[in-house]
């Protein structure tokens, strides 16, 4: 853990970022997860946030923008998916808690519960106007009872990346639905066998396949409710398009960031790549391709992820993205939200990950996607960004229980071939209503109908 005050040189420190959801807690109760500061509010109090590496050195800008605030804040540079067990060990000894913190998806759903009784309402202290520049449901998931527990800090929607020259070469139209992407696929292996139609992150594809067909495996109906219903027909269809997909060889669902992967890759044998709105950025340049290659300018392009017949637009799962929270002990509210604000609103323009909020989304857009040489046409590619933010289904949230863990040993038996996806959804299903009861959640096992207009 290390800490530094803004008004120091910030150093780098790597870190394990993503959030342990093992953590055990109460279900969340109605009127006990926030509430006032519990601390008297002091505007010279100074505050402490928890951080990751990656934000260290943009949260240092933070004193540039307001010299007269950043001697109040220090960091503290941590991994903080311990948040959750170290609030329960701070409730305890009655102090230490953080007066706001950066998150993992599931965050906020873990700390708001009685046990933990962590989170404040952000509401009070940021302007209107700035919530109702998020994103169209990106605070799906910071709303609690009329109160706003989080800022939403980037967003890591699906589209989808593809072989911009080979498509060219071998004459491909852009699939716009799964059917046509299917029969893309059945053509091409057909004629160029040697081609990998798409490649996709194992687990985190199949989760993106079942939320394009509104698959209701994990969603919060309220106070201690969890609807669980990962074999419902919607899950089933996708879970077969892709059992047929994988076994005709059309789509390796494998990990993206292994040497294999990368060998096919560089081969330039790939059309597709389904993946989350950082991938290009992240991984295609760098790991499977040269920057400085001059094959590699104009080389990838930029699609909407395929809808399925009868959708008017896709419907698209995030890998990613995270949000920030503030503590009710903090002492300064408004300092710890403006901090929060900052590092959403401003800081954001300069990241490597899509903004949630909308102006610096726009910005974004217009100063750092024309500096992108590898995408065929940067203009496109932006516009894409933008349209599919809207089209994340939110209704799939990012609830308290970990469906990436509990998928794991699964997918494993998939990988070997004991399982198909479809016979993968009863076992899934299973573990995830244990898992809910476990967190002190009432499984719901049916139904979607009250979330089909949303």
């Amino acid at each position: 853990m290390s800490k530094k005050s803004l008004s120091l040189p910030i150093s780098i420190l790597l870190i394990l970022a993503f959030l342990l959801s093992a953590c055990a807690g109460m279900a969340p109760a109605a009127g006990t997860t926030s509430g006032p500061a519990e601390a008297k509010t002091d505007a010279n109090a100074t505050i402490e946030v928890w951080i990751d590496a990656a934000r260290e050195e943009s949260a240092g800008k933070f004193v540039d923008a307001y010299p007269d605030k950043g001697d109040k804040v220090s960091l503290t540079t941590t991994d903080y998916g311990l948040l959750p067990q170290k609030i329960l060990f701070w409730n305890n000894v009655g102090g230490g808690w953080p007066d706001a913190s950066f998150g993992g998806p599931q965050i906020v759903p873990l700390i708001n519960d009685a046990a933990h009784s962590y989170l404040t309402d952000l509401k009070p202290y940021v302007d209107p106007a700035i919530i109702d520049g998020f994103a169209p449901g990106s605070l799906e998931n910071c709303w609690s009872e009329g109160e706003l527990l989080c800022l939403r800090n980037d967003l890591a929607h699906f589209v989808l990346w593809y072989n911009a020259t080979k498509v060219k070469e071998l004459g491909i139209a852009i699939p716009e639905t799964y059917e046509d992407l299917q029969a893309t696929c059945a053509a091409v292996k057909a004629s160029n066998p040697e081609i990998q139609c798409a490649l996709g992150q194992e687990n985190t594809s199949f989760f993106n396949i079942l939320v394009s067909n509104q698959c209701p495996f994990q969603q919060i109906l309220g106070a201690g409710e969890l609807r669980i219903n990962a074999t419902h027909e919607n899950c089933v269809k996708a879970a077969q398009w892709l059992d047929k997909m994988s076994q005709d060889g059309y789509y390796k669902i494998t990990n993206m960031f292994s040497a294999d992967t990368s060998d096919i890759v560089k081969s330039d044998n790939w059309l597709f790549m389904p993946s989350s709105s950082w991938f290009g950025d992240y991984v295609i340049k760098g790991t499977y391709y040269d920057p400085a290659d001059p094959a590699f300018v104009g080389k990838i392009g930029v699609a909407p992820m395929p809808k399925w017949q009868g959708q008017e637009h896709p419907w698209v799962f995030w890998w990613g993205g995270a949000a920030w929270v503030m503590s009710r002990h903090t002492q300064n509210p408004q300092l710890a939200a403006d901090f929060l604000v900052y590092m959403t609103t401003d800081v954001i323009k300069e990241q490597g990950t899509y903004p949630a909020y909308m102006p610096a989304a726009d910005e974004w857009l217009k100063n750092r996607m024309p500096t992108l040489t590898y995408l065929e046409d940067t203009t496109k590619a932006g516009e894409v960004l933008k349209s599919e933010a809207g089209h994340m289904w939110t209704m799939a949230t990012e609830g308290p229980v970990d469906i990436g863990a509990l998928f794991g040993p699964i997918s494993a038996k998939i990988n070997a071939g004991e399982l198909t996806y479809e016979e993968a959804l009863v076992e899934w299903q299973a573990v995830l209503v244990d898992g809910a009861g476990k967190l002190g959640y009432t499984p719901v096992t049916d139904g979607l109908s009250d979330f089909e207009s949303k």
